[in-house]
């Protein structure tokens, strides 16, 4: 049994391209399933805890308690971790379930199409706030398979509409994001980097569209845009469509809102 301050857990996994451990709370005076811990041994979640406070969404985590404390196996103590307690969601990493489906079955495109229509409603909670999260990525993305429902976690990036990243995974970020941290790699000054690029609710939906992608064709965009066509015919028109919509390189033509994807996919027949 391990322990953090007064939380228990029985065991914790580590997932590739995340910094934090995970672990779901068995204390007994919780309901089971109830809530989750992420720590880390250098990583603060002071700020994510009160970004955490801005959202109330049954698909965003609510915090419940951050802090730093020393962690135990069997009494014996390991090491000193930050931590967080919040929201615990049942399911795995979006792209983690697909991988496992046929994605040219009809039946598992509409549940892929109903899936991601369930995660725009997060992003326009966030996005109405005046909110991007801006780290978006499979990992970030918990599929309930059973209720078809997908959450938004790991709010560490989160930044208000038209601020300075905080930080990335580049892998499923927008080619704005990538310009906005070359810049500021090369030392230009966070004034003029904000006057040249400006990060809005369309980086996130980029994001999206790169799990969408994946998800879809067991390819990623970013090493060779291949229409998603060539790669799945089953793939409707329609969806094809919102597809390329959202990976436009120009934010300019891309799908602009969280609202219109929703639309766009509830459309698709």
């Amino acid at each position: 049994m391990y322990s953090i301050n007064k939380y228990t857990f029985k065991e914790f996994k580590i997932t590739p391209g995340h910094r934090a451990n995970y672990a779901i709370l068995c204390n007994p005076e919780f309901k089971e399933n109830q809530w989750g811990i992420k720590y880390h041994p250098s990583n603060d979640y002071a700020r994510e805890y009160k970004i955490l406070a801005l959202f109330s969404h049954p698909q965003i985590p609510v915090r419940y308690k951050v802090g730093r404390d020393n962690m135990y196996k069997d009494d014996k103590f390991v090491l000193a971790q930050y931590y967080l307690i919040m929201t615990h969601f049942e399911g795995e990493g979006v792209l983690e379930y697909y991988k496992k489906r046929d994605m040219t079955d009809r039946k598992e495109i509409e549940g892929v199409i109903q899936h991601f229509a369930s995660v725009t409603l997060p992003l326009m909670h966030m996005h109405t706030k005046g909110y991007l999260h801006s780290d978006i990525k499979p990992g970030h993305l918990i599929l309930n398979p059973t209720t078809g429902v997908m959450a938004l976690i790991d709010l560490e990036c989160t930044i208000k509409t038209g601020e300075t990243l905080l930080g990335m995974s580049r892998e499923y970020a927008s080619p704005e994001q990538k310009e906005m941290i070359q810049l500021l790699r090369k030392n230009e000054r966070e004034k003029d980097v904000l006057k040249k690029i400006k990060i809005a609710a369309t980086s996130d939906l980029y994001s999206v569209g790169l799990i969408l992608y994946e998800a879809l064709t067991n390819k990623l965009w970013q090493e060779n845009p291949v229409p998603p066509w060539e790669l799945n015919s089953s793939i409707p028109e329609k969806l094809h469509k919102v597809i390329l919509g959202l990976l436009e390189e120009n934010p300019l033509n891309r799908i602009h809102s969280a609202e219109l994807l929703k639309n766009e996919l509830e459309a698709i027949a």
